[in-house]
């Protein structure tokens, strides 16, 4: 999570993620703009906010670390530690009697479930096991490696499992946690991969920025909507020349543009509209107006039914 020295401080999949994307999974499977914004908030919230961040100016925040980001305590968690920590976040936001808090949780798990993919060596040949992975481990994370592992076209295949699980779990949670049904064209869905687009005919193709494979997928059908949405969401980066030694020579993906995701999720939205229903993708202000820039740690961690977070504006 941290680089130390001159090198800049790294972050679990970035904005375009844990902001964008959660929204328009929670939306999808029939989730309120309220409650998606909320979620969404709270997921990006934990990277905006420099108390519950996994750094502080670099230095590592080692508790928070372990805690909200799907970092291996000291490497001795291993993945299936890490997972365990992530289903104990789901059941606590499941069983969350609290309307606003359970909102709340499920924007905690979602931000580290999001992190259980971006967290692990993408170079491992075991880099899309969803349970036996190679993690990343407190104090120093994926610093040396930068913030590569956070951008979907290091790792195409992993971001749109990523999203997968995502939808499953988000449908589940409509279900049982807000006990309404889920929007059918989505309901069902089952997981299924995929692979990268070895003919994508693009001049960022190159070893570390890559797109997803749109080909075996059915127009219409709900993989392929998914899919489109990490192939939209790539589509919207830059490379450059990366000079960390892990890549050098190669051109890496550059951080990303949030406007040009959003368009590009909206555009994706739009064409299903029949499918998931209207949804309109938040902006940058609709994000900052919820109120979770400012986190604490032990603000989530008092969380109770009779005692609803209270968000902490001091700058």
């Amino acid at each position: 999570m941290v680089i130390f020295g001159s090198a800049a401080p790294t972050y679990g999949y970035e904005e375009d993620t844990h902001f964008l994307m959660t929204y328009v999974i929670c939306r999808s499977v029939g989730m309120t703009d309220e409650e998606a914004l909320i979620v969404a908030a709270v997921d990006q919230g934990m990277d905006d906010s420099k108390r519950v961040n996994a750094h502080d100016n670099g230095k590592p925040q080692v508790e928070e670390e372990w805690r909200w980001h799907a970092l291996d305590k000291d490497g001795k968690m291993g993945a299936k530690g890490v997972i365990a920590r992530r289903d104990m976040y789901f059941k606590e936001a499941i069983e969350e009697s609290d309307p606003h808090n359970r909102l709340i949780r499920l924007g905690i798990f979602f931000h580290y479930q999001q992190d259980t993919w971006a967290h692990r060596h993408h170079e491992k040949e075991n880099h899309l096991s969803r349970d036996n992975f190679t993690t990343f481990n407190t104090p120093t994370g994926h610093g040396p490696w930068g913030s590569k592992p956070d951008r979907p076209p290091l790792d195409p295949v992993a971001a749109l499992m990523c999203l997968e699980d995502g939808i499953v779990f988000a449908t589940e949670f409509v279900n049982k946690a807000l006990k309404r049904e889920p929007t059918a064209f989505l309901s069902d869905y089952k997981p299924a991969g995929g692979q990268i687009d070895k003919k994508w005919k693009d001049k960022r193709k190159g070893k570390y920025f890559n797109q997803i494979d749109l080909s075996s997928t059915n127009t219409g059908s709900a993989r392929h909507y998914l899919t489109r949405l990490i192939a939209g969401q790539i589509n919207a980066y830059t490379r450059s020349r990366d000079f960390n030694p892990f890549y050098v020579p190669r051109k890496t993906p550059d951080l990303v543009d949030f406007e040009s995701v959003r368009s590009n999720l909206q555009s994706v939205c739009d064409t299903y509209q029949s499918s998931i229903g209207s949804i309109v993708v938040p902006s940058k202000e609709q994000k900052l107006a919820q109120g979770f820039t400012n986190t604490t740690t032990q603000g989530l961690l008092n969380l109770a039914p009779d005692k609803t977070y209270k968000i902490d504006r001091a700058q």
